[in-house]
């Protein structure tokens, strides 16, 4: 069984819609874990290209979701403890380190717990099905037919991301990286996208992210700017932090940030001149 880990970016969408024409062995299925916090662009290119595509193929494409994200994190502050029955969303939120000169980051537990496990938790659900449809094929514990192939929207320009499975019977494979004559790079996703008449493919992040750059801040609209400006004021304060907590990396309020480009301060931008892969 081969599966799709769908965030809905570029790199993962490219997949997809290969698998949709045929440049890609057809998938089984595609999941996107929804942490009811991505930005509108992200639903729109969901429901709008990426879904009407994957019918057309016949693609199965599953929403899962263990919750919202923004409101996890904004119910229950207390690190590790619960709070009017949901626990708190472990952000990787700024902070100033103690006793230290800098910025640090509170430990990231949300991608875990928000995209890996619900994905994990459908892909059983899909095993078991394929496992219960054919009893008289007598699975075993390990049996190599009983495993899934969970695709990875990763390029060869990020490899350092790529993991082994921690799941016996889940195998990650790396479409983008292994199954062209060259590691593909997200440069090339693009350019497919635009060969084949698809509109460019947003970033998949929650709006309150803080592994936003200042460009992908500027990218949010008014009302998701203002919602984000609103939920790094709430998460000031942090249980069991003695400093106050942040979604930009500068540590200040969000609100605060000079976010400008170098041309709108009246510098010139020399990334101009060369390929520009800093900001693609």
């Amino acid at each position: 069984m081969n599966v799709l880990s769908l965030g809905a970016g570029v790199q993962s969408s490219t997949v997809l819609l290969m698998s949709c024409r045929g440049v890609l062995p057809k998938l089984d299925a595609a999941i996107f874990a929804d942490t009811q916090w991505e930005p509108k662009a992200v639903y729109e290119w969901l429901e709008n290209v990426l879904e009407p595509e994957a019918k057309h193929a016949g693609i199965p494409l599953y929403r899962v979701t263990a919750g919202d994200i923004r409101a996890d994190a904004v119910r229950s502050k207390v690190r590790g403890t619960k709070a009017e029955g949901a626990r708190w969303a472990s952000m990787p939120f700024y902070t100033h380190l103690k006793d230290k000169d800098g910025e640090g980051m509170i430990r990231r537990q949300c991608t875990k717990e928000y995209k890996i496990e619900p994905v994990q938790k459908k892909l059983r659900e899909l095993r078991d099905a394929m496992i219960s449809a054919d009893p008289s094929a007598a699975y075993t514990m390990h049996d190599e037919r009983a495993r899934v192939r969970l695709w990875m929207g990763i390029s060869g320009d990020e490899k350092r991301r790529m993991r082994m499975s921690k799941v016996y019977w889940i195998e990650h494979a790396y479409p983008l990286v292994f199954e062209f004559d060259r590691p593909w790079h997200r440069r090339d996703c693009l350019k497919w996208l635009y060969d084949n008449a698809f509109p460019e493919a947003p970033r998949s992040a929650c709006i309150g992210c803080p592994y936003r750059s200042n460009e992908e801040w500027r990218s949010l609209n008014r009302e998701e700017w203002a919602d984000a400006v609103l939920f790094d004021e709430q998460i000031r304060k942090v249980g069991g932090l003695t400093a106050d907590t942040y979604i930009h990396r500068s540590c200040k309020p969000l609100n605060m940030i000079d976010l400008s480009t170098a041309e709108e301060r009246g510098q010139g931008n020399w990334i101009n001149e060369c390929e520009g892969m800093c900001g693609v």
